[in-house]
Formats: C-alpha cells, structure tokens, sequence
C-alpha cells in the first residue's frame, strides 16, 4: 500500500491593487499559513509581502501614498499572488500587469544609509529589507506583465547577516 503524502499548504489570490485589497490578501495569506510554518517565516513573509504589494497599490498605480488630482493615474492594476510551502520555508511569487519595476529598485545600496541619513528621510527603506529577509529573490518583466519571485526561509539562520542573495533581473524574452 503506498502512502500519501500531505500536500504543502499553497495560497493563491488575485486582487486589485488598492490599500483595502492588499490588507485583506495578508491576513488571508497569514491565516493560511498559520501553524504549517514557524511564526518568525510567516511574519518574514508578511512583512515582505505588504512592502511589495503596497509598492504595488501606490506607485503601480500612479496614486502614491496620497491620491492627488493633478497625478496623472495609469489603468487599473490587477495583482497574481502565489505562495507555497516547502521543505526550506515559503516560495512566493507576485506579479502585475503595472508599468516596470524602475531598475533602481532591484540595484541595492553599495552599504546601508548612515543612521543619521535614516532618520532624516521617510521611505525608501522597502527593497532594503525585500533584499534582506528574502532568498533567490527574481524579476522579470514579460509582454506587459511584472514578476518577482523569491523564496522565504523557514529558519532565520538560513539568512546570511548581510542580507539576501542579490536580485537576478532578467529582460523578457532572455533565457
């Protein structure tokens, strides 16, 4: 008799890009994967998850943080969430049909801000802690559609103290 193994826990969502859309797709995510991952992974992924997809909602759209009548707004922006459970933690992967993701976002700092820099400005601290609490981290751009891609490790000490692996940025078409 063979025996079958109990398939991995996957969270699959499409949702709009806006505040309320997003919050609802965390929770969503969180509740299903509550208890099939240790709380510092899921937390990890949450944090990473909302960084994204607020990135998303905000600058995807042409809203930014504050919608302001004279920004010109681009189509409505519809995002792919995809998160499945693993031996080595969560693979996640996120895309939309927004415009690019700008090539600075993926190119990190040669070394962090200074911490007096930091206190001076707001933001831009997102793809700081993308790079470091993620793995494998990947985009590409396809047709008219964004896709980022990384994993999730179950344990923090598969982190290394420097931060992620650097982003691989592949162009459409590329192999």
């Amino acid at each position: 008799m063979s025996r079958v193994e109990a398939a991995a826990p996957m969270f699959h969502r499409i949702l709009d890009a806006n505040p309320a859309a997003v919050q609802r797709a965390l929770i969503d995510a969180r509740d299903r994967f509550a208890g099939a991952v240790p709380d510092d992974a899921l937390a990890r992924m949450e944090l990473v998850m909302a960084e994204i997809l607020n990135n998303i909602a905000q600058h995807g759209t042409g809203t930014g943080k504050e919608p302001a009548a004279d920004r010109p707004r681009h189509p409505p922006v519809t995002i792919h969430v995809t998160v499945t459970g693993h031996a080595g933690g969560l693979a996640c992967a996120i895309s939309d049909n927004g415009p690019p993701l700008p090539s600075s976002c993926l190119a990190g700092p040669e070394q962090p801000p200074s911490p007096q820099l930091a206190a001076l400005r707001s933001g831009g601290f997102g793809w700081v802690i993308i790079r470091d609490l993620t793995r494998s981290l990947f985009y590409f751009r396809e047709r008219s559609r964004n896709v980022l891609c990384f994993n999730i490790p179950r344990r923090e000490d598969d982190i290394p103290l420097q931060g992620g692996d650097p982003p691989v940025v592949r162009a459409a078409g590329a192999a």
